[in-house]
């Protein structure tokens, strides 16, 4: 009886057929010893192997192309094991790509840092607005009373953005306190007595001239 052109196997339930040149090439392999006549006493009916089926497509790949990418979803670890399983050499040209794992950890890295810029652009923009009201309030008043050079009782109106939010820290090496000061001064040329603990609620406080 002429020789099969094609081989059939049946892993796990999943049928495959390949090409007894593609299985003779690798002779030496379990595969190999499986379609053999010395084991296969039915060359057209499949041989069952009770492995996964869905690692033995990329097992026959790998066979047929000498290289392969491995899916995401396949550790290198499964692969390899399979690979040993059916006594075939592991050679170059296996590339896994990065493992579900290691994406999400990547991707949650990225969202933690993305969190903590959005929190860090969210307390300078506070800070800033702060600024900002209290020069609006201290230069509303100085229009009326040219000649004062401080402003007591500053108080964020209940229709500002900032009120009853978190009150500023007096202490000047606070990262808040700082930005606060800095802002102040930098763009309004005002400032905050350092020992003054900075309200944004119904408690006032004093916004001085800097340079005076």
């Amino acid at each position: 009886m002429a020789e099969e052109a094609t081989v059939k196997f049946n892993v796990g339930g999943k049928q495959f057929e390949a090409s007894r040149a593609l299985i003779d090439a690798h002779s030496d392999t379990m595969l190999g010893r499986l379609v053999s006549d010395t084991w296969n006493e039915d060359p057209g009916k499949a041989v069952f192997i009770d492995r996964d089926g869905d690692i033995f497509a990329h097992i026959l790949n790998y066979l047929r192309y000498g290289s392969i990418e491995l899916p995401i979803t396949l550790p290198r670890s499964m692969f390899d094991r399979e690979l040993d399983y059916y006594g075939i050499t592991s050679m170059q040209g296996i590339e896994d790509q990065v493992s579900v794992g290691k994406i999400v950890k990547a991707l949650n890295a990225k969202v933690v840092k993305a969190q903590k810029e959005l929190t860090e652009a969210q307390m300078k923009q506070d800070m800033f607005l702060l600024a900002l009201e209290c020069n609006h309030q201290f230069w509303a008043r100085k229009y009326h009373h040219p000649s004062i050079k401080s402003v007591d009782n500053v108080y964020i109106p209940t229709s500002h953005y900032l009120h009853n939010t978190r009150d500023v820290t007096n202490d000047p090496s606070n990262e808040e306190r700082k930005l606060f000061d800095q802002y102040l001064e930098q763009h309004f040329g005002l400032m905050v007595a350092a020992d003054k603990k900075v309200y944004r609620n119904s408690k006032g406080f004093t916004v001085c001239n800097s340079k005076n």
